[in-house]
């Protein structure tokens, strides 16, 4: 079995990131959060061959990967936020064409 360098699971972890995103935007949640366990234990891995302190490149990178969760955090936050919106909107527009509905029966 070949040891596994640095490299290897920069791009392994790089590699899980992307299809993490990429199930949040196909709405397959629970594949998400297998993906983003896994990725979890192979930052734990990258972190103890490669320490961040001693190791720029790997402080790079983790400092990228913080940054791409941030945003991509950030848009998760708004796109939900717009979508309660829509739900207030459509509780609404319910409300009055039951009210519509209700005024034109009588």
């Amino acid at each position: 079995m070949m040891d596994i360098t640095d490299v290897d699971l920069m791009s392994q972890i790089s590699a899980l990131s992307a299809q993490a995103k990429q199930a949040v935007i196909e709405d397959k949640l629970s594949q998400c959060d297998q993906l983003l366990i896994q990725r979890q234990i192979l930052i734990e891995q990258l972190v103890i061959l490669a320490n961040p302190a001693q190791c720029p490149c790997t402080h790079a990178f983790l400092t990228q990967l913080m940054t791409d969760d941030q945003t991509q955090v950030t848009a998760l936050k708004r796109s939900k936020s717009v979508l309660e919106s829509q739900q207030v909107t459509n509780r609404r527009s319910a409300k009055s064409i039951n009210r519509y509905l209700t005024i034109k029966q009588f």
